[in-house]
């Protein structure tokens, strides 16, 4: 077969295929046009999920009609003039190939009125064949209209979804657009009903009500941080409404709603502490940067991007996240806290008496009484009983892993190796801020034969061990010798905390001192607590609920696990069917 060039609606309509997957990336990009237009309005109006019709009306500031034949070609756009322009894109739009692509493959109508102009102009395309212009009535601004999209590309309709799921897409780019950009007002519609208004005046809490839901969005705490080359502006949701996807982290670049999998580590990074393990927040997140110093031309979906600076980025979003849920009122639940269940159902949590001791009883609370063996009922169960003088109850010990308390407003769990584990990781972060970690002298160092790369692997990052406690070197060409631990870990296995330090050596190659040693924290005070099942005597648990009686964060252990979970009387009465 001989070389040919492509019909020039066969190329557009390849294109499309990388811009316009479905209703969704139409309503994106019209309504990011619009934006770029500088319209305070924009109204969008779909039937059958956009598959049928997608209308998009807004009072930006117009087209001239002698240019509306060029805004539907490839590579025609208002937005850049030369090639250094490509190095500091501050519009949502740039490429020239969103109206070009989205005409090749649908019934496409534009009509479009300059600010300052009394006559408006339609300009309509066929499948990528164009229509003359023609004057018509219209009001300032820009109404496009997109009928039967993939109408003749059965191939691309065939992998479209039913109209509800493709509605949910389109919805979900409207809300973003909504958050991302206050002063801007939308109103969504779908098959002639009212799904979505948010006025240009509305602030930005009640747009994330809308999104959110009232209730969620009253309790997101703000996050903010201020600098020339970055700043951040958030809402966290509490730990509760996390989830294990990632459909509520909104991230947002320069009024950019962004994708990347880099940031989204670092969202769970910044929030490890605070939520379940594997979870991710409920976020709104605003970055702003000087253009110049990010590339959005990476994807033409443009939800990607690259960061000349990804260590500032990466790194501010992990502390700005660590900052703010530490000093909000979740660090620490408080005795009679409402729990998880009030807030599934939608209810506003309540807080009972704000108690100084944080939910733990005092070191000098217990008595001598001695273990009382559970009922035959129940033998898989080893129950200790502490007899204390806590509230109106007792503490237990149940299963050798639980401690049971009865607190104002119901009843606490709290799980001793989550609480130790918190325990530790504080108290090795004081230490290391203050005197430095003390640490124990092995009698007889402990030695672990690694191969010739791990060694040498493990003594590169020597000093930063070290600082935590962990003194090492070489015995010989492939063996390690493990001089002293930290001395508040006694319960430390070295052989065990050799190849926790290895993995973390592995895993994070690239990673700063800083940022080994967080992690090192993170294993150490983990392998240093006592675990699920070991029997705890009545000083040894003195001891420890003494020392987690004033931490800075006790709500969950070092990797996002419940330190203690609160069962309200309400909850009670429920499992018991007395409500």
């Amino acid at each position: 077969m001989t070389i040919r060039r492509l019909d020039p609606i066969v190329m557009d309509q390849i294109a499309a295929g990388e811009v316009v997957e479905r209703p969704a990336s139409v309503v994106k990009e019209l309504v990011e046009n619009a934006i770029d237009a500088g319209a305070t309005r924009i109204e969008i109006l779909l039937r059958e999920g956009g598959c049928r019709r997608i209308e998009v009306r807004d009072n930006g500031s117009g087209i001239p009609a002698d240019e509306l034949p060029l805004a539907v070609a490839s590579h025609a756009t208002s937005k850049l003039r030369k090639p250094s322009d490509l190095e500091a894109i501050a519009s949502l739009g740039f490429r020239g190939e969103a109206l070009a692509s989205i005409a090749s493959v649908s019934r496409f109508e534009m009509t479009s009125c300059l600010q300052d102009s009394q006559e408006a102009y339609r300009l309509r395309v066929l499948f990528g064949r164009p229509e003359d212009v023609v004057e018509v009535a219209g009001a300032p601004g820009t109404r496009i209209v997109v009928d039967d999209l993939f109408a003749e590309l059965p191939a691309r309709q065939k992998f479209l979804k039913r109209a509800s799921a493709e509605y949910a897409r389109c919805s979900a780019w409207v809300e973003r657009l909504a958050l991302a950009h206050v002063g801007v007002g939308f109103r969504l519609e779908h098959d002639e009903k009212l799904r979505l208004e948010i006025l240009p005046e509305s602030p930005l809490r009640e747009r994330c009500a809308k999104v959110f839901g009232q209730g969620l969005s009253e309790r997101m705490i703000e996050l903010e941080r201020s600098d020339p080359m970055l700043q951040i502006q958030g809402l966290v949701g509490p730990p509760e409404s996390a989830r294990r996807d990632a459909t509520r982290v909104h991230l947002f670049l320069n009024g950019r709603w962004v994708r990347d999998a880099r940031l989204l580590r670092a969202v769970r990074e910044g929030v490890r502490e605070f939520v379940p393990l594997g979870h991710y927040p409920t976020l709104y997140l605003a970055m702003a940067l000087p253009p110049d110093r990010v590339d959005v031309n990476v994807h033409p979906q443009k939800t990607e991007v690259r960061f000349r600076d990804e260590r500032l980025v990466f790194g501010s979003v992990v502390n700005t996240l660590r900052r703010g849920l530490s000093q909000s009122s979740w660090a620490t639940r408080r005795v009679g806290e409402i729990g998880s269940s009030s807030v599934q159902e939608g209810k506003t949590p309540s807080f009972g008496d704000s108690s100084p001791s944080r939910g733990f009883p005092a070191p000098n609370t217990f008595g001598g009484a001695p273990s009382v063996p559970v009922s035959q009922a129940t033998p898989q169960f080893d129950l200790q009983v502490h007899p204390a003088d806590v509230g109106k109850g007792k503490v237990l010990s149940i299963g050798k892993t639980f401690l049971v308390r009865q607190v104002d407003g119901g009843m606490e769990i709290i799980d001793q190796h989550a609480l130790h584990e918190r325990v530790n990781l504080e108290e090795l972060r004081r230490d290391l801020q203050n005197t430095g970690v003390a640490v124990q002298p092995l009698l007889v160092p402990a030695l672990v034969d690694l191969s010739r790369q791990e060694l040498e692997l493990l003594l590169s990052r020597s000093e930063t061990f070290q600082r935590l406690g962990v003194e090492m070197e070489a015995f010989g060409e492939t063996t390690l010798a493990i001089r002293a631990v930290p001395a508040r870990l006694q319960r430390l296995v070295p052989e065990q905390l050799v190849q926790d330090l290895l993995e973390i050596a592995l895993d994070h190659r690239k990673a700063t001192p800083d940022q080994i040693q967080e992690e090192a924290l993170f294993r150490m005070a983990c392998r240093g607590a006592v675990m699920a099942g070991d029997d705890l005597g009545e000083e040894a648990l003195r001891d420890l609920l003494a020392r987690g009686a004033d931490l800075p964060q006790d709500r969950t252990c070092a990797h996002g696990r419940p330190v203690r979970v609160f069962l309200s009387m309400e909850d009670l009465e429920r499992a018991f069917y007395r409500r």
